[in-house]
């Protein structure tokens, strides 16, 4: 596993020959907003860069504290908000940025929630479901366009979800969306019980985009333990809780993962290493659930 002077050293030796564009879903906070910080650090402010989520606040502290584009370059520098567990407001999402860049290198999801309450929301959809794989289905496949775009022009073409990779189990195709596994949770081991199927379902996900867009990187990432304010929310003991890495470590980790996985669908451990892509999943799996999730996005509008 790569110690974090060696996952600097690597970091640092990328240099683009062109301003690279990178969006940042969930980067109002913990490790979304790592990466997006760890990316502006090793480009030196050469990049345009693009914070989604709900915290106008939070996004303009982030964004102004990071480091200034050499003169001469006009750096985005943005915030966009959104409501991710609307899967309309994903897809309005994916087509603004679309037009705006015609050309996206980095695309980065990492908003997830601790909720122990299950809900519905008014498209039809169990909350978590929502936010940890519907909204990533919608917003990739949107944006595709751009991220393929990139490619041909032998630009980065990168797209990482950040999760749980490896935490997966085989799926209950009875209940693709989670509904009836999130309804009778009550407690953290419960959600994360149920939730583990939403692992695989991303790693299914990036299987079959990757299966369809050639030359394109798609990575499931695991990060671990990390000081984000979500941590606050999980009841574990105070000598785990101190081994978590700091937001940004974890981002310079997460940055390396980004960065040195090859084309194709992979998976990253927490410290940005390939676990490799044995998953618990059929075939049929992988069809049933890409056929389900064309018809829930493609019915919302």
């Amino acid at each position: 596993m790569p110690d974090l002077s060696t996952v600097r050293k690597f970091n640092n030796a990328w240099a683009p020959t062109y301003s690279p564009v990178g969006i940042f879903v969930g980067g109002t906070s913990g490790i979304g907003q790592g990466i997006a910080e760890a990316f502006a650090r090793h480009t030196k402010g050469n990049a345009h860069i693009v914070i989604v989520g709900r915290s106008s606040a939070a996004a303009t502290a982030i964004l102004a504290g990071l480091p200034p584009a050499p003169a001469g370059v006009d750096a985005t520098r943005d915030f966009v908000p959104c409501d991710l567990t609307s899967i309309a407001s994903v897809k309005r999402l994916a087509t603004s940025l679309g037009v705006r860049f015609p050309r996206i290198n980095l695309l980065v999801t990492t908003a997830g929630t601790i909720n122990l309450e299950s809900m519905i929301t008014s498209e039809g959809l169990e909350v978590s479901t929502a936010l940890w794989y519907y909204a990533r289905w919608a917003l990739v496949g949107g944006l595709l366009p751009t991220i393929r775009a990139a490619h041909e022009a032998g630009e980065d073409a990168r797209v990482m979800a950040v999760f749980s990779a490896g935490q997966g189990k085989e799926l209950d195709l009875s209940d693709l969306g989670l509904k009836k596994a999130l309804k009778p949770v009550r407690d953290f081991a419960g959600f994360r019980t149920a939730g583990s199927q939403a692992s695989t379902y991303i790693d299914l996900m990036f299987k079959d985009y990757a299966a369809r867009n050639p030359g394109i990187t798609f990575i499931h990432a695991y990060p671990g333990l990390v000081d984000t304010p979500l941590l606050k929310n999980v009841p574990l003991t105070s000598d785990i809780l101190a081994s978590a890495k700091s937001i940004e470590v974890c981002g310079e980790h997460q940055l390396y993962a980004l960065l040195k996985a090859s084309a194709g669908a992979s998976r990253t451990g927490q410290d940005g290493d390939d676990i490799g892509m044995d998953l618990p999943a059929t075939e049929e799996m992988q069809r049933t659930l890409w056929e389900h999730t064309e018809k829930v996005v493609g019915g919302i509008e």
